[in-house]
């Protein structure tokens, strides 16, 4: 039981964590495409992550939190699922 609370709870606390660090600067591709003048040329993809944050959520931390959240949330069930899906087809 204490190994299952860990694997809940250790992944919160990274998140947590690294919603701290999280970086309000564009990356460097976006920062390249912003100097040498093409980047209105991009199309906006349509993403509720868009900017790792929620647009409906107007704390920025918040935001950022929750999308990490998610997002991990979303990477375990993604994981138990293709988990599962091997151990069916191994037996």
């Amino acid at each position: 039981m204490n190994k299952k609370i860990s694997a809940v709870i250790f992944p919160i606390f990274v998140v947590l964590s690294a919603s701290l660090f999280a970086s309000k600067h564009p990356d460097t591709l976006e920062t390249l495409a912003i100097n040498y003048g093409f980047d209105k040329q991009a199309k906006e993809a349509a993403s509720i992550f868009a900017g790792y944050s929620f647009p409906f959520i107007n704390n920025q931390f918040l935001s950022t939190l929750c999308a990490g959240a998610i997002g991990l949330i979303l990477l375990c069930v993604l994981y138990k699922g293709i988990n599962s899906a091997v151990k069916h087809f191994r037996k």
